[in-house]
């Protein structure tokens, strides 16, 4: 008895053994098994996907350039985004009544975020008369505040539409040009 007892006791560390040094290579070798996360494995980032999207307004269109995004966190440092290569072109954002346009698509750091900054290298507005004006931006910069934070998760995936206030019949266009748009951000997961 005492002899079965040492035999099952060497067959269940053997057992064991070989079934550690399997997991351990299907891990090494990139296999993706959600419930085997080791935390040297898990990365401190999750996705971030911005889109833009409008809402009527007495313009016929409004172009912008974008050339930048950024997302500032609590702490008010800034991470660049990643933008699409189709933004190299001036878009319509007037174009974009009830369809959303995805302007990046990154992995981020984990943690909270605060506001959202677009570079505009160049903007400009055709009125309903077919007369069309270059506009300026003031700092270069259009921010979208994030309320409430942004806050991502290990591993987590959020989009956030940027979208023209609903309240605004017009966008907010100065005597001198000056190119204001009053923006939201809606948080999704």
């Amino acid at each position: 008895m005492a002899v079965d007892a040492k035999k099952a006791g060497l067959y269940g560390t053997v057992g064991i053994l070989v079934a550690a040094l399997i997991i351990g290579g299907i891990a090494a070798a990139g296999f993706n098994i959600p419930a085997l996360k080791l935390p040297s494995m898990v990365a401190d980032k999750g996705r971030l996907i911005i889109q833009i999207m409008d809402k009527p307004v007495d313009l016929k269109n409004l172009y912008l350039t974008i050339d930048s995004l950024s997302i500032q966190n609590g702490e008010g440092g800034w991470t660049d985004l990643e933008l699409l290569e189709d933004l190299e072109q001036p878009f319509d954002l007037l174009a974009l009544e009830n369809v959303v346009m995805t302007l990046s698509d990154t992995e981020i750091p984990a943690g909270t975020y605060t506001m959202i900054k677009m570079h505009v290298l160049s903007a400009s507005a055709t009125y309903v008369d077919d007369n069309t004006e270059e506009l300026r931006v003031p700092s270069e910069h259009i921010k979208v505040l994030l309320k409430p934070d942004l806050e991502m998760k290990n591993g987590g995936e959020i989009t956030v539409t940027i979208d023209l206030e609903p309240d605004t019949a017009t966008i907010a266009i100065s005597h001198s040009l000056n190119l204001k748009p009053v923006l939201k951000a809606m948080v999704g997961s």
